[in-house]
């Protein structure tokens, strides 16, 4: 069995990687088949099928422009992603571009595989070759390459530093879109950390990011963000409670929750800061967040723990799906109320006069700010 070897590639190589130079054709092959969900072509297009055929729907006022949605084994997380997945149409979008959490791995900013092609049993989804090019002039957006050989998990330097090779959740959530959207062009992006060396979170870097991303972004684009919330249990250090757990973990996703539909991007820091929750993907969610129309917010359309549904409170690991609705000013439903601290308080009403006072929606031929251009988001 071949496995991978981590290469990188210099920014300047990213036009010749990405055009497709020579005959090699690059394909980033599955990992997580057989274990986060069927690696049988015809069970996985089943279940992901019965997933989004038991999902239920309620009538939204506009289009969805984004969605938030797990990265966990089928099994346990398949039908809060259907949930919001099954918002989208065959056809819909031309372009996916995917916000992974780095799980397995350390490093700042995102980073891009120089593939053409992602793999899952149910085939392979084309990159936007033109997309990923116009992206990486970033430098907090990187590129790199990956190699398969045989000898590549005797080096522990290499395999430690191996990126996209090992990372699921791009891969977990393809064949809801495969099965879902149908043909589409996929743009998959690793976010890393978006902190300064004080360990506080970095804002320009976030903004620096969504600005560039913003040139790719148009009516024909989907934005997804892969997230877990609450991890809870001595295997994620997290335990804040002993007694009541289920309800009490139930409060602390609904805070976040609450704060990612309503795209508070200091607000959900803070909350971070503040409670130290875990949550695997803030990152992605906060580049998401920014990057939706000024005219949108969220939606929580499903949403379980794994405490609930074994009943070992031990450990739990919280999943929510969530889509944004452009045009969509008063919400059709909204998570019960829960306790604010003061911290979080303060931040989510600094966001809300910030959103409050922010720019209508750009037009179409508005829609690719320059680089340098503010996010108008907060």
């Amino acid at each position: 069995m071949k496995r991978p070897v981590f290469v990188l590639f210099a920014s300047l190589c990213v036009p010749v990687l990405l055009a497709g130079a020579g005959k090699t054709v690059r394909v980033r092959t599955p990992s997580a088949a057989g274990v986060y969900y069927p690696a049988d072509a015809e069970q996985l297009r089943a279940a992901v099928s019965q997933y989004l055929s038991e999902a239920d729907t309620i009538p939204v006022p506009g289009p969805v422009v984004g969605c938030v949605v797990p990265h966990s084994p089928y099994g346990a997380a398949g039908s809060v992603m259907a949930s919001a997945f099954k918002y989208i149409q065959p056809g819909q979008y031309r372009r996916v571009i995917v916000l992974a959490p780095a799980l397995q791995s350390e490093f700042r900013g995102c980073s891009v595989p120089s593939i053409q092609y992602y793999r899952t049993p149910l085939g392979d989804v084309e990159l936007d070759g033109p997309a990923v090019r116009r992206i990486c002039v970033n430098g907090l957006i990187t590129i790199r390459g990956l190699v398969y050989r045989d000898e590549a998990y005797t080096d522990a330097r290499i395999s430690r530093q191996a990126l996209h090779e090992k990372e699921p959740a791009i891969e977990v959530v393809l064949p809801f879109l495969q099965v879902q959207l149908g043909t589409f062009q996929l743009v998959p992006i690793v976010v890393g950390t978006l902190k300064k060396v004080t360990g506080e979170f970095d804002e320009p870097a976030l903004d620096s990011i969504v600005n560039t991303l913003r040139s790719i972004v148009d009516e024909h684009t989907l934005v997804v963000a892969c997230s877990d919330f609450t991890r809870y249990g001595a295997v994620h250090n997290f335990t804040p409670y002993t007694d009541d757990v289920v309800a009490m973990i139930a409060g602390l996703d609904q805070q976040a929750i609450r704060l990612v539909e309503e795209r508070r991007v200091r607000g959900l820091h803070a909350y971070l800061k503040e409670t130290r929750n875990p949550i695997s993907g803030p990152e992605a969610m906060s580049i998401l967040m920014r990057l939706m129309p000024s005219t949108s917010a969220g939606v929580m359309t499903g949403y379980d723990m794994t405490a609930r549904m074994t009943g070992d409170t031990r450990a739990s690991v919280s999943y929510a799906g969530i889509v944004f609705i452009d045009g969509m000013h008063e919400r059709t439903t909204r998570p019960a109320p829960v306790r604010i601290t003061d911290g979080v308080r303060d931040a989510a009403r600094a966001e809300a006069s910030a959103l409050a006072n922010q720019d209508p929606a750009p037009t179409p031929a508005e829609a690719h700010p320059p680089n340098d251009a503010p996010t108008g988001s907060e």
